[in-house]
């Protein structure tokens, strides 16, 4: 069934997945020339664009509103709707997107948060399956220039915005590795998040995101290894996995 998704069209094949358990709950990328204002995805990278955008954001919460706080959820929201497709048709269907920036667009919602990522075809497939070069031009060549950006206009520590990262990229990992379709597909990304050191030397930054703690259950809870403080907003509470949690603090770490 795998090599039969895999052989259609890509764009339909990854829309396809996205009707389906367990993506069917999740924002579906646009293909093409899109149907609504967006931006480029460069325009992002530029301090007067999303120094903009943030204060926008943070506008919606009120006068007083934490702005760390405030870039941390308009991270998540960027993170989520920009890494979920492109890693889906990675791990699913092998296909890789062009990632340059200029090439990318995004439609944003009303509170000037990223609402949906444009793509301009089905890409092709995946040039190589080794770790670091397979997810490289997500990590490296479009989410790490965003961070350095949000974390000069924030002053939030960069750790926040990719322990933001690493918790969607963590679930679409579990997630492709259960699906029914394809067997053990989140495999490559689950690696790569427990491989502590990059090939050139460097701290991976997207390593453990999350752990999974022993809370008297059937199962291990899944906890976040760092708050994404969002609890500072107005009328906005702990995350089910927020570390934070009292029972959360008090579990046996278990992995």
């Amino acid at each position: 069934m795998e090599d039969s998704i895999r052989l259609g069209d890509p764009i339909e094949a990854l829309l396809a997945l996205y009707r389906q358990p367990p993506m069917d709950k999740m924002k579906a990328p646009g293909f093409g020339q899109p149907d609504a204002a967006t931006l480029p995805v460069a325009a992002l990278f530029k301090r007067k664009t999303m120094d903009r955008l943030l204060r926008q954001h943070t506008a919606i919460y009120g006068d007083r509103a934490d702005c760390k706080a405030s870039a941390s959820i308009w991270s998540k929201h960027f993170f989520s709707l920009v890494s979920t497709p492109i890693l889906a048709a990675n791990l699913l269907l092998r296909q890789g997107f062009p990632l340059q920036p200029d090439q990318l667009q995004v439609e944003l919602g009303e509170r000037s948060q990223v609402k949906r990522l444009w793509l301009r075809d089905g890409g092709q497939p995946l040039a190589s399956q080794a770790l670091h070069e397979r997810f490289a031009p997500l990590f490296e060549g479009l989410c790490a220039p965003l961070v350095d950006v949000l974390v000069e206009l924030s002053g939030l520590s960069p750790k926040v915005y990719w322990s933001n990262l690493g918790h969607y990229v963590e679930i679409l990992g579990q997630s492709c590795s259960r699906h029914s379709a394809f067997h053990n597909a989140g495999e490559p990304l689950l690696r790569f998040l427990d491989t502590p050191m990059l090939p050139d030397g460097r701290r991976n930054p997207l390593y453990q995101p999350v752990r999974y703690l022993e809370l008297g259950g059937d199962t291990p809870n899944r906890v976040r290894r760092l708050c994404c403080i969002k609890y500072r907003l107005p009328n906005e509470p702990l995350c089910a996995a927020c570390p934070l949690k009292p029972e959360n603090c008090q579990a046996k770490r278990h992995r």
